[in-house]
């Protein structure tokens, strides 16, 4: 039957490196921690990260990206040992300070004008994460005296914070399903966003690192 069919036409599908607008959603796998006062205790902490993504590409090589997510932040603390007892659960590295935040990230993407490989170039994104925190929690992680409940401590954060947000990484047209993005990422902040309740003292500076996974349409 095929053969006496008339021949149909068949329009190319345009390149999504070559497309103005991009619509898609995002998800981060990173490590979080807060810099200053407690660089000597604080370590780093897993932290997810999703949202959504809209892209204008003024010119195939140079583009605008905003986005709206949620993102997890914080940190460990190793508290000090001031009981040196066996089984004493305060210098065991169970603290942990979490924020959960609505972040607006707003970067330029500049990528490579033609493929370093096939369907595949290179790509560079910077700008700023608007992050506002909606809930702070400080968890005390113990089996020796049972579990604690975490306590609600959104009230001793800045609501805002604007990180520098910096990723490097690939753009690999997926034939025709859609444009995915790898990047290693990174975010600092210049800004003390905690205030201890008890001392006044105002500390700790966001910084994030990890790995951003696009999928843009």
């Amino acid at each position: 039957m095929a053969q006496f069919m008339p021949p149909t036409s068949v329009q190319a599908e345009k390149s999504y490196f070559n497309r103005k607008f991009l619509v898609g959603f995002a998800a981060n796998n990173s490590w979080a921690t807060y810099k200053d006062l407690l660089d000597d205790s604080a370590f780093y902490r897993p932290s997810l990260g999703t949202g959504l993504r809209l892209e204008y590409f003024i010119k195939p090589y140079i583009g605008i990206s905003a986005g709206f997510g949620i993102q997890q932040r914080g940190m460990g603390v190793y508290t000090r040992d001031v009981d040196n007892s066996i089984g004493n659960p305060d210098s065991t590295g169970r603290l942990r300070y979490r924020t959960t935040t609505f972040d607006i990230p707003v970067q330029l993407i500049l990528r490579t004008p033609k493929n370093i490989f096939a369907s595949t170039r290179l790509s560079l994104a910077i700008g700023v994460d608007f992050s506002y925190v909606f809930k702070g929690l400080r968890i005390w992680k113990s089996v020796d005296d049972g579990f604690h409940q975490p306590t609600v401590i959104t009230d001793q954060y800045a609501k805002w914070d604007v990180p520098i947000r910096v990723g490097f990484g690939l753009d690999v047209e997926a034939g025709a399903g859609c444009l995915f993005r790898a990047h290693l990422f990174g975010e600092m902040s210049k800004k003390y966003i905690y205030t201890n309740p008890t001392t006044g003292t105002v500390s700790n500076q966001n910084l994030l690192l990890g790995i951003d996974l696009s999928f843009l349409f």
